[in-house]
């Protein structure tokens, strides 16, 4: 299983053989792996606080106006949309089960577990002051929340070899700084982001990559339109974008350099989509007049 240590150490260098010559050694780039999940085991901090004294912290928390509160309810719909997550990845397909050795295959095979470390909310409290018709000043204190979710995934070989560690921190205003009228719709937002991350992720770690096999539109100095061999087969969907890399040897060693993007348009067949040039068209052009290996890497 060192195939599997050394293939997540190099995913996201540049490819040193051509896509012609993975083929002809019957390896696919884009290969689908089998990931078998594990436990996800909810394993929150004891609530031992900061200062090792119930008063003191109570006495922080009034200086502050907030107060943080576990949430040990909410670890299976966390576990959920962590499963949810991975199996809205590209390039796995996912067993919510253990790898059973009897009757699941080893070639492409990974395991994955992990910890929630914790799910809390935190309680802003605050005073407003208005005046009424009368003149008279009017104070009422208001409760907000946000909520944080913890947790770390282990991506391992067969053999039980960590070969991608990750931990992810989940906040309920993550897109926005405003905060919440209640707990439920704080851990619900931040529970709703879960999948989301956990996909993008690893999407990350493992893209798709594409080639250009047909150059479609361009003017005089610039492409317009790109055909790539993906398609309906590789779970591609219409405005999914792709980074535009320039391959260059230098020393023996290979250098990547951005040119652009391209985003698909419609997807044509199993393994063909039309994709336009969002950015970058002179470069790429360039590269394509003059046959410049180029890296195109999924990205969302």
């Amino acid at each position: 299983m060192a195939f599997f240590a050394a293939l997540a150490a190099s995913v996201m260098l540049v490819p040193t053989v051509s896509h012609a010559q993975e083929q002809e050694e019957g390896f696919d780039r884009n290969h689908c792996f089998d990931l078998f999940v594990g436990d996800i085991y909810y394993t929150p901090k004891s609530n031992t606080t900061r200062t090792g004294s119930k008063v003191l912290d109570v006495i922080a928390s009034v200086a502050t106006g907030e107060f943080t509160e576990n949430h040990d309810g909410y670890a299976d719909a966390v576990s959920s949309q962590i499963v949810k997550g991975l199996s809205r990845t590209f390039r796995f397909k996912v067993y919510d089960r253990p790898f059973n050795p009897d009757s699941d295959k080893e070639d492409y095979a990974l395991t994955i577990d992990g910890t929630i470390a914790s799910i809390t909310t935190t309680a802003k409290v605050f005073t407003e002051e208005y005046k009424d018709k009368k003149g008279k000043t009017i104070k009422t204190t208001k409760e907000n929340y946000r909520a944080v979710i913890l947790f770390t995934l282990n991506l391992k070989d067969l053999n039980g070899t960590i070969i991608n560690s990750n931990t992810f921190s989940i906040e309920s205003n993550e897109y926005s700084s405003s905060w919440f009228d209640s707990r439920q719709k704080a851990l619900e937002r931040a529970i709703s982001y879960v999948s989301n991350y956990v996909a993008r992720y690893y999407d990350e770690v493992y893209p798709l990559t594409a080639d250009i096999i047909e150059v479609g539109n361009a003017s005089t100095n610039r492409q317009k339109e790109v055909y790539i061999d993906l398609g309906y087969a590789h779970g591609l969907y219409v405005d999914l974008t792709f980074g535009v890399y320039q391959l260059t040897e230098i020393n023996g060693r290979i250098s990547k350099h951005y040119l652009g993007r391209i985003r698909v348009k419609e997807i044509q067949g199993q393994d063909v989509s039309f994709c336009k040039v969002v950015s970058g068209g002179r470069d790429i052009k360039k590269c394509l007049d003059n046959n410049i290996p180029l890296l195109i890497i999924s990205r969302h």
